[in-house]
């Protein structure tokens, strides 16, 4: 499901008039990043000031013009300076009145020339007439010689009318009507607060879908240019970057500034399209001011729709109109009471938005601190309490290493007894091993003694055995001793029996 985020788009219209084309100037020196005064405009008493962007980040900055796209800072002040000089407004010559007065006043000599000579039959003459004056764009000079070739009354008359007609004429199309026209400025955004960052719709797609939008829908009117700004943020952010685009007024078919007439039959055609209602507004384009709001607002859906389609849909993203509520919020209606003032005296532009985001900052770096001293306490706390069974474990590690040192000394008592014991034991081994051979061998040659009969030789055996004993230990010698008298007992009775059963 795609994501519903907010688009703010608006435009401008700029024409030839003194105030329209100074604003327009200084708007081109803010888009374009001019910091220099410009020579011959008054636009120069209000410098664009570096507060409108972040000169860290103008690297990120892109034009599209004359069909290439580039970086804007690898243009060079003079060269954008120029650019700007050929998109503003040209503004009006000073005899641009009687021109025009005069232009008026010859066109009507041409229609009294033109009944004249359909009256003497010069058809051709008055033809030719007639087709210069429903031409709206530049009419060529060379008409005046084409001219002179026809037959008419009063020749020299009537070709000198052509060329004072034709001079006023041309000189007065190069000029935009007072109130058409010239130029219309456009941009397209996501606010910041959508988080919509440039790793998800770049600048240049920006700029793409801006020029799609404008040969799209307005094919016959040049883009002037198409500038993107990507710069109007902190370092750590990556949102809000977005495109202006300026667009002539001017029809490069009909060489007309009817721009205005001609996105009004844009939006019918759009309503017709969409809602199945032919002519919506009227043709001629002129608009009463409840008409124009709602001009305004199909624009804007034409927009929409068109956006979408050609971009944010893609991306998981879809543009919505803002609710009612905010359409009217305070904060909306001054955003576009503001819409037509210089950039910095705007109370929702860079600057402010980046002072925005220091309070954003300093609000949440004092929450932060708060939530700090609260952890402070609570590891105060805790370092009190580890403090106390520090103290406890120190008392419990002293007992034990008391404990401890007891042991270690009755280990060394032990392993010294135990060293004793061994060498004892060793000298036993080495001193009764071979008395206990001798031992049990005289035993074991008395019982062999026994065995053959002889017992005097049994008992001298066994007294022997006995005598050595005494050179045993004690304990064992008087275990041993009662053994061998045992065996030395047996065999008395043995020998008694044997003598009891000797014939008498």
């Amino acid at each position: 499901m795609n994501q519903d985020i907010h688009q703010y788009h608006s435009k401008n219209n700029y024409t030839s008039q003194s105030d329209s084309r100074l604003k327009c100037e200084a708007s081109l020196k803010h888009s374009l990043r001019i910091t220099s005064t410009l020579a011959d405009s008054q636009a120069m008493a209000k410098p664009t000031k570096k507060l409108e962007w972040n000169d860290a980040l103008s690297a990120n900055n892109l034009i599209w013009c004359n069909g290439r796209l580039s970086q804007l800072d690898t243009w060079s002040e003079e060269t954008r300076m120029e650019l700007l000089y050929r998109i503003a407004p040209v503004p009006r010559i000073k005899n641009q009145k009687r021109l025009q007065t005069q232009h008026r006043q010859y066109k009507q000599k041409m229609k009294k020339a033109i009944v004249s000579e359909l009256k003497t039959d010069n058809t051709e003459a008055a033809e030719f007439l007639q087709a210069v004056l429903d031409t709206d764009g530049h009419v060529s000079y060379s008409k005046v010689d084409k001219f002179g070739r026809l037959t008419m009354q009063r020749k020299k008359q009537r070709i000198k009318m052509l060329e004072t007609y034709l001079n006023a004429h041309n000189q007065v199309h190069r000029r935009a009507p007072t109130n058409a026209v010239y130029l219309q400025e456009g941009i397209f955004k996501v606010p910041h607060q959508w988080q919509v960052g440039s790793d998800t719709v770049s600048l240049k797609e920006y700029i793409e879908l801006t020029r799609k939008f404008l040969t799209y829908h307005f094919p016959q009117y040049p883009i002037k240019a198409i500038i993107g700004h990507d710069d109007e943020r902190s370092i750590e952010q990556n949102t809000g970057c977005h495109p202006h685009y300026f667009l002539s007024g001017r029809n490069n078919e009909t060489g007309e500034f009817d721009l205005h007439k001609r996105q009004i039959q844009v939006v019918n055609e759009y309503i017709h399209r969409v809602y199945s209602v032919k002519n919506f507004f009227p043709k001629n384009g002129k608009l009463t001011r409840e008409e124009s709001q709602d001009f305004g607002r199909f624009f804007q859906k034409m927009v929409k729709d068109f956006v979408n389609e050609h971009l944010f849909h893609a991306k998981g993203l879809n543009v919505v109109f803002a609710p009612e509520t905010e359409r009217r919020s305070k904060r909306r209606k001054k955003m576009n009471r503001e819409a037509r003032l210089p950039k910095t005296e705007r109370s929702h532009n860079y600057h402010t938005h980046q002072l925005e985001l220091i309070q954003d900052k300093i609000e949440l770096t004092e929450k932060k601190h708060e939530n700090l001293l609260g952890e402070q306490a609570k590891v105060e706390q805790q370092l009190i309490q580890l403090t106390d069974d520090t103290a406890q474990a120190q008392v419990q590690l002293s007992q034990l290493q008391v404990e401890r040192d007891t042991i270690q000394i009755e280990v060394s008592d032990l392993k010294a007894e135990s060293s004793r014991l061994s060498t004892l034991t060793q000298n036993l081994m080495q001193a009764l091993v071979p008395k206990l051979v001798d031992i049990f061998k005289k035993v074991l040659l008395s019982i062999n003694a026994r065995d053959k009969g002889v017992m005097k030789q049994q008992s001298e055996y066994l007294s022997s055995a006995l005598n050595s004993m005494l050179d045993l230990p004690p304990e064992l010698a008087d275990k041993m001793t009662g053994e061998i008298a045992l065996l030395q007992e047996s065999d008395n009775q043995l020998a008694n029996q044997s003598i009891d059963k000797t014939p008498k």
